[in-house]
């Protein structure tokens, strides 16, 4: 399974990507375990109180986690995983 990173989330993991071998069974196992590795930095631009934070976009395969089944969004090794921190702009 490939992840990728962008934005602040590039500086909390200290890379653009990376893959999982095996992957956990579902989104929500991932993020935890992504959470556990990276710290604190990482953790609270993707989750809230153990939930998807509702700012944070998590794609699987270009779809957001959200129209499926959300944290528990099943993975497999050929998925390909695009995590996005809160955006801002004008």
């Amino acid at each position: 399974m490939q992840i990728h990173y962008f934005a602040l989330l590039r500086t909390a993991t200290r890379r653009s990507r990376e893959n999982r071998d095996p992957p956990p069974p579902t989104v929500g196992h991932l993020l935890r375990d992504l959470a556990a590795e990276y710290g604190p930095e990482f953790a609270r631009w993707v989750l809230r109180d153990g939930a998807l934070s509702n700012l944070a976009i998590i794609l699987v395969d270009g779809r957001d986690v959200r129209g499926l089944q959300g944290l528990d969004t099943p993975l497999t090794a050929d998925c390909e995983v695009s995590i996005f921190p809160p955006l801002a702009g004008g």
